[in-house]
């Protein structure tokens, strides 16, 4: 009879467990609009989750991404679908090596800079030994399928074609807007001023209510003019920075944001900073703070 209790016990437990074990799994399977900016110290990365998966744009300098990958997607999700190189600078791409032996990279979009460094065709190299896609960006190259509507839409927005054989990595850098509900990010990579001029017609058209900007170069001086910020007019402001001997961010850069009203904030000071549009609210999370926007 202790016997038979027993054994009902352990089963009555293992239902349980199960259905707690269950409930965990499901609720990490909840398709979630999310970006994250992810604290890779001195360099670029940020993660993009929605119905078409995973996106990465830039993988920062170093191992540091898989850490904060890992804090991110859940232990059984190692696919990315999509890795964009805004552009062949290390502390944007070196963090891919590291990434192709614990995820599976579905495809790589790249610009047409061929860097001459040997780390850079190292990784080309590697690339193409694992049959990964690799896919040149310009303007008006589009993620298809996108949450399955037309309002949520990630798409390169620079460089135009007739500057797609630029000979400069940071002059041909991929810059990405990425559209959630009545929200856009914006991500310039290592963009300079003249490019930021080239984007102003298309950046005078946005409709777009709520605008979060990643702050082109690591908040260097070389970008973030006075003009392209008021244009584009973000309210919130990403720079991605570490320990550096640049002077990043620049000290001009954060009084220009501040004359916009921008709120800024820091991976080198906040860690981690991620957004989720959930019910048509937007909420923001860093290792400091919670707080829901607009």
């Amino acid at each position: 009879m202790k016997t038979e209790k027993l054994l009902f016990l352990i089963f009555i437990i293992l239902i349980l467990t199960n259905c707690f074990t269950w409930g965990i799994i499901s609720k990490a399977l909840h398709i979630k609009n999310q970006v994250s900016f992810l604290n890779v110290g001195q360099g670029d990365a940020e993660l993009i989750q929605t119905l078409a998966g995973n996106i990465l744009i830039d993988t920062g300098p170093n191992a540091q991404v898989l850490f904060e990958l890992g804090k991110i997607l859940p232990f059984y999700d190692k696919t990315i679908d999509l890795v964009i190189l805004s552009h062949p600078n290390k502390d944007h791409f070196n963090g891919l090596f590291y990434l192709l032996d614990k995820y599976k990279i579905r495809a790589v979009m790249l610009n047409n800079y061929t860097y001459p460094a040997s780390t850079f065709q190292k990784l080309i190299q590697e690339l193409q030994k694992r049959n990964i896609l690799l896919i040149k960006g310009m303007a008006n190259v589009r993620v298809n399928n996108f949450n399955n509507n037309e309002q949520d839409k990630l798409f390169i927005v620079y460089p135009p074609p007739e500057l797609f054989f630029n000979n400069s990595p940071n002059q041909s850098c991929l810059v990405a807007a990425l559209f959630l509900g009545n929200n856009q990010f914006l991500f310039p990579g290592d963009i300079s001023i003249s490019q930021e001029k080239q984007l102003l017609p298309w950046l005078k058209n946005l409709t777009s209510s709520f605008r979060i900007l990643k702050v082109a170069h690591h908040g260097s001086n070389t970008a973030s003019s006075e003009n392209f910020l008021n244009v584009f007019h973000p309210q919130i402001s990403i720079i991605e920075v570490g320990e550096n001997s640049y002077g990043q961010p620049h000290p001009d850069i954060l009084t220009r944001l501040k004359n916009i009203s921008a709120q800024v904030l820091r991976t080198d000071i906040n860690g981690t900073i991620q957004f989720l549009l959930e019910n048509n609210a937007l909420k923001m999370k860093t290792d400091n703070f919670t707080s829901n926007l607009p």
